[in-house]
Order: C-alpha cells, then structure tokens, then sequence
C-alpha cells in the first residue's frame, strides 16, 4: 500500500512528434528530481478484451413521436400513413397499456434518414388520422430493428410496448 501523504508521481505527458518523446525519454531516463528518480516508458493503451458475444451496433434510424392518435389506430395504420408521403418507414409502433389492454394515444415512427424524418415532421404535423389532428415531435427513443422486426408484427395483433420505456426521450410538444 502507497502513502496517502506523498504523492505517487505519476503522470502522462503528450509530446508533439515522435522524435521529440525519444529525446526525452534518452535524456530524462534516471533523472533525479526533487529527490526522486524518474522512470520513463511509453505509454500503452489497456488491453480490451474482445467480447465473443460481440454484436454489430444495430443501424441508426431517426425517431418521430407521434401524438394524440384515435384508439382505434394500430401500428399498420400509422405506417400506411406515413409512407403514403413517399417516405420509407423502417418501423411504426403505437404504444399500448397492459393492463387493460388498450392504446395509449401515442406512437413511433422510424425513417431511415434524418431528412426523412424532417421531412414527415413539416408535412404530417397537424395531418389527421382517423379523423384526429396528430401532433408530431422528435424523438431519441431507442428502437430496436432487427430481432424486433421480425418477431413482432406490425398488423397490430401484438402492440406489447412499455409506456416507461417508450416516452424517455421524447422532445417536449
């Protein structure tokens, strides 16, 4: 164990070329300083051990929230929806309680790219939808992709979502 008192002397020192850290490291090597021998070495960065379970970081998709949906609207409604302007929606969800199993009024869509989604903000925000004006805002809500995608269907049959876990990160209205 150190002594808490006195410092332990370590420190990192960033050169600026490598010519100029093996000139100090020849002349610094065994310097004495204010009673203490220097010991210099290069620095090496830890070693990371690679997970073998390691997974491909899933594709970034860029989220709207959608509000104020009829409780009628299902995730296959919210898709045609929104793909009837052209865009491609990567997924569509509408949020559903558990218990008793019924709509929350609000959902997700998903589009590929950042202009996509920008671009179904200004053109569907305030659109209606099942005869409801649907408010628009964006959201940083973590969608999963693919095992999701194909597990779940988006007819609506199964809507098993957590409020908690989807409104997290959803800009204010």
């Amino acid at each position: 164990m150190h002594n808490k008192a006195r410092n332990r002397g370590l420190a990192f020192v960033e050169m600026g070329s490598e010519e100029e850290a093996a000139q100090a490291l020849a002349k610094l090597e065994a310097f004495e300083y204010e009673g203490r021998t220097l010991r210099l070495a290069y620095a090496t960065p830890k070693k990371t051990k690679a997970s073998p379970l390691a997974q491909p970081k899933p594709p970034v998709v860029y989220n709207l929230f959608v509000a104020n949906l009829s409780y009628l609207t299902r995730s296959r409604d919210l898709k045609e929806f929104f793909q009837s302007g052209g865009s491609e929606v990567v997924k569509a969800e509408v949020v559903f309680n558990e218990n008793p199993r019924k709509s929350s009024g609000y959902g997700f869509v998903s589009f590929k790219t950042k202009k996509e989604a920008d671009d179904a903000l200004i053109a569907f925000d305030g659109k209606e939808l099942m005869e409801r004006p649907i408010r628009l805002a964006r959201s940083n809500r973590f969608v999963k992709l693919e095992s999701e995608l194909n597990s779940v269907p988006e007819d609506g049959e199964d809507d098993s979502s957590h409020d908690s876990e989807q409104t997290e990160a959803v800009d204010s209205l």
